[in-house]
C-alpha cells in the first residue's frame, strides 16, 4: 500500500500559512499601544468620546518625553519604589524600563462610570486579560475626568492626565501572551500592599500619574522643569491628593499653608 504525499505545492501553501499565522500571533500578543489602539464605550455622546481619546492620547504621548523622565526622577527622591508584586523594591530605571522597552501596552477600551459607580467603587478599575490572543485592558473612569480635560485651568486639567496614566500603567504587561500586570498596588480584592507601611515608598502607579501631570504642565510652560519634584509631591506617590482647584490663581504648584490636605497614603 502506497503512503501518500502531498503535492509540493501544498506542502509550501501550507507552511506559508502557518508562517503568516504565527506572524499574526506574535504581533497580536506583543503590539504595543502608542494612545492610537484606544476604543471609547460606544454609548457615549460624540464630544464625550473625542475628549476621552484626546486626554488619553496625552497621556500615552508623555511617557517618551524628558520631562516625565525627569519627573519620575525627581518624584521618586532617590527612595526605593513599589513597583509590582514581583518587584517590590525597584528603581526609577525599573519604572522607565516597564514603561519603554520591557512592558506590553495592551490596547486598551476607556468606560465612563455614573456618578453613582464612581462613589460606590473603592478605585477606578484597570486592567487586562489573560489569554493567547491578546485581550483589550479596560479602563473605568470617573464623570469627573471628561470636566477636568474641558477645564481652561491648566492645573485641573491635568488632574485628568493624572489619573489616566496612573490607570494606563496598570494595562501594561511584562509577559507576551499572559497578563502579569508591570504595575500593581491594591484591587478590591487585595485592599492593602502586603509588607508595606503606608507612606513608606512611592507606589510606581501612582508616581508614574503625578509624574505625568507635572510633565505636562511643564511641557505648557505652567511651571519650570526645577519644580518637577515640588508639584509631583503636591499630588503625591503612594495615593492621590484631590488639589485639582487650588491653583487657580497661579500660585506656584508647591505645597503651602491653606491646601486641602493630604490623603491617606496606600
Amino acid at each position: 500500500m502506497e503512503t501518500y504525499r502531498p503535492p509540493r505545492h501544498l506542502l509550501i501553501v501550507a507552511a506559508l500559512a502557518l508562517l503568516v499565522g504565527g506572524l499574526s500571533l506574535v504581533r497580536e500578543v506583543t503590539r504595543q499601544n502608542d494612545g492610537s489602539d484606544l476604543k471609547v464605550a460606544d454609548a457615549l455622546p460624540p464630544a464625550v468620546r473625542a475628549d476621552l481619546l484626546d486626554a488619553a492620547q496625552t497621556a500615552y504621548s508623555l511617557f517618551d518625553t524628558p520631562q516625565f523622565a525627569h519627573a519620575v526622577t525627581a518624584g521618586a527622591g532617590g527612595q526605593p519604589i513599589y513597583v509590582s508584586r514581583d518587584r517590590r523594591a525597584g528603581a526609577v530605571a525599573d519604572v522607565l524600563e516597564r514603561l519603554r522597552g520591557e512592558g506590553r501596552f495592551l490596547p486598551v477600551r476607556l468606560v465612563l462610570m455614573t456618578q453613582g459607580q464612581a462613589n460606590a467603587a473603592w478605585h477606578y478599575a484597570a486592567g487586562g486579560g489573560i489569554g493567547f490572543f491578546s485581550q483589550d485592558g479596560e479602563i473605568h473612569l470617573p464623570p469627573e475626568v471628561v470636566v477636568q480635560w474641558r477645564a481652561r485651568d491648566p492645573v485641573v486639567r491635568s488632574c485628568a492626565l493624572n489619573t489616566l496614566a496612573h490607570e494606563i500603567a496598570h494595562t501594561v504587561s511584562v509577559s507576551p501572551f499572559v497578563f502579569t500586570p508591570a504595575f500593581t498596588d491594591t484591587s478590591l480584592d487585595a485592599p492593602t500592599i502586603p509588607g508595606r507601611r503606608p507612606g513608606e515608598s512611592p507606589i510606581g502607579s501612582y508616581l508614574i500619574g503625578s509624574a505625568a501631570q507635572c510633565a505636562w504642565l511643564a511641557r505648557e510652560g505652567r511651571i519650570e522643569e526645577a519644580e518637577l519634584s515640588a508639584c509631583v509631591d503636591v499630588f503625591g506617590t503612594s495615593g492621590f491628593n484631590d488639589r485639582c482647584a487650588a491653583f487657580a490663581g497661579g500660585e506656584p504648584v508647591r505645597e503651602r499653608a491653606g491646601l486641602p490636605p493630604r490623603m491617606p497614603g496606600l
